[in-house]
């Protein structure tokens, strides 16, 4: 009996033992030692795997899910999170499971699978609200944004971002907020980069100015908490938004810091500081200073490091040539760079099977706001802009990957409410002209862009009353408040919009132009008739020389 209770006591001593291990590899993960903590976590794992302790190896796992995300090995993250959310499943454990799947989501996210990553990051969001766990609901929102970011919908990246910081400052966790800070930033300049590419120069700046701010807030806490990682990246990030900004001399006194602070980084780090410090000497046209750091990043590619990274690497390196006029070695560096990016856009696009519906419960963030606003009476501005958000969230969105609008089936079910729709409407149909000259003339990836920049168009001149979506191919679908006159007017903006956009930043030699059919309830009763009749239009325009609108 005192042999069977001395066991006993031996058994908790080494749960407690391999707990307090697991808390340092925490905090190795939260102080910039990533791989110590991978490391760490990896010992504790086996030696819980050998002891039969189950769920001391599911939580092993679940952290070191986060700590292959932080040094670019989603892989193997995933294989341990997956295993992870298994656990924590099996066993009943939604407050654990909602973590796991978060980082799984964030992970899937990493390997390009934004459709299978919407839907583990909403399902971790449902577990932590379930469970009330207001970290678990920080974590679980910001996979959400960022998945925003990843789409080009900066707006709602911000609105989700903005939240998780909220909730990180709520239970005083500064590793959490410095983390969703510096995403929050990202949003904002993804969103600045936007407004400069529909020349809105004055947002587009204020905004890059927003995501400094942000960065640097979020710098400051790396730098109290001792966090080298977030440190690494938020200077990272400053260079390159001040070198968006012009600001070179001030991009490259980040990266004196970053270098720095490279003690106990990996390849991926390394390879992010080299790349982005020769993006920055491509920016201020000093092409000779950038080959040195961007070769140097091209030798560590074998190493390993990101699919972005090796695209990043070969893009600034075949600028770098270009600028000093080797156009031979700039060529080559391009092809290399083309030929990756076909490679990930053929293995994403057997992966992929569409984005997945993406929706919150108007309720939910109700409540949130409510409760913030019996706390502050100045939350109630936020609040209003808040429930205007989750009207749209909470109405199933269906989004087209490549160019952020809404995707076909989206319209199926839109036109389902149409059919009781009192209110005037139009519908135009419009087509890119000449679109497989594009493909054939300048290759496929170049014609992605293309319809990604269109879409970048039509979310930036349509009305808030109105609805692009991709319907096929080259084809979009405009659904718009209004008769057609009002319709074919705003049509006309669109068509501008795009024969005036500069396309040569795409590609020399690159001219796009659209046509456009409209129709509206004054010529058909039902949404597909009004269609039918647009499609006609379309033609009409196309055959009587394209570029134009015909309502």
């Amino acid at each position: 009996m005192l042999v069977f209770d001395m066991q006993v006591v031996d058994t908790k001593a080494i749960a407690q033992q391999a707990n307090s291990s697991l808390q340092e590899a925490w905090h190795l993960g939260c102080t910039g030692r990533s791989v110590e903590a991978l490391t760490l976590a990896g010992q504790i794992l086996a030696d819980a795997t050998a002891r039969g302790d189950d769920r001391l190896a599911a939580q092993c796992d679940t952290d070191i899910g986060w700590y292959c995300f932080q040094i670019g090995k989603a892989e193997l993250g995933l294989t341990h999170v997956r295993r992870a959310v298994d656990f924590w499943k099996t066993n009943g454990e939604p407050r654990q499971e909602a973590y796991a799947r978060a980082y799984f989501g964030w992970l899937l996210l990493e390997l390009g699978l934004p459709e299978e990553a919407i839907e583990e990051a909403t399902h971790a969001l449902d577990l932590a609200d379930k469970t009330a766990d207001p970290k678990a609901q920080s974590l679980a929102t910001n996979v959400i944004g960022i998945i925003f970011w990843y789409n080009k919908q900066p707006d709602r990246a911000i609105l989700m971002s903005d939240r998780s910081v909220e909730l990180a400052r709520s239970i005083g966790d500064k590793t959490y907020e410095c983390w969703w800070l510096i995403n929050l930033g990202g949003a904002h300049s993804e969103a600045g980069y936007i407004a400069q590419a529909l020349d809105q120069p004055e947002q587009g700046h204020q905004m890059l100015v927003r995501a400094l701010e942000l960065t640097e807030q979020a710098l400051d806490i790396a730098t109290e908490t001792g966090d080298r990682w977030a440190a690494r990246i938020c200077l990272g990030n400053k260079a390159e938004f001040h070198s968006h900004l012009g600001e070179h001399d001030k991009a490259l006194q980040c990266m004196v810091r970053y270098r720095l602070l490279q003690e106990n980084s990996y390849v991926r780090d390394r390879q992010q500081y080299l790349y982005t410090l020769g993006q920055i000497y491509n920016n201020s046209g000093k092409f000779a200073e950038a080959l040195a750091p961007l070769l140097e990043a091209v030798e560590l590619i074998d190493d390993g490091g990101s699919f972005d990274s090796y695209i990043q690497i070969y893009l600034h390196l075949s600028q770098a040539y270009e600028g000093l006029g080797q156009f031979d070695p700039a060529l080559a560096a391009h092809k290399k760079y083309h030929q990756a990016y076909l490679r990930n856009s053929a293995e994403r696009t057997q992966q992929r099977a569409r984005l997945a519906e993406i929706y919150y419960e108007t309720k939910r963030f109700k409540e949130v706001a409510e409760t913030e606003t019996k706390r502050a009476e100045t939350l109630e501005a936020s609040y209003q802009k808040l429930q205007e958000q989750t009207d749209i969230l909470a109405s199933a969105v269906y989004v087209d990957p490549l160019t952020g609008l809404y995707n076909r089936k989206y319209l199926d079910s839109r036109f389902k409410e149409l059919t009781s729709e009192k209110r005037p409407y139009s519908i135009a149909m419009l087509d890119v002209d000449h679109f497989k000259s594009v493909n054939d003339n300048f290759s496929h990836m170049i014609g992605d862009q293309v319809l990604s920049a269109i879409g970048t168009i039509l979310r930036g001149q349509l009305r808030i009353t109105d609805q692009a979506i991709r319907f096929g191919g080259e084809e979009f679908v405009v659904l718009l408040a209004g008769a057609p006159r009002g319709a074919a007017d705003v049509c006309e903006r669109l068509r501008l919009a795009v024969e005036q956009w500069v396309w040569s930043e795409i590609c020399n030699g690159l001219h796009i132009t659209i046509s456009i059919g409209v129709a509206g309830t004054l010529s058909a009763n039902s949404p597909n008739e009004i269609l039918a009749i647009a499609d006609q239009n379309l033609y009409a325009a196309k055959k009587s020389g394209r570029n134009r609108v015909v309502s």
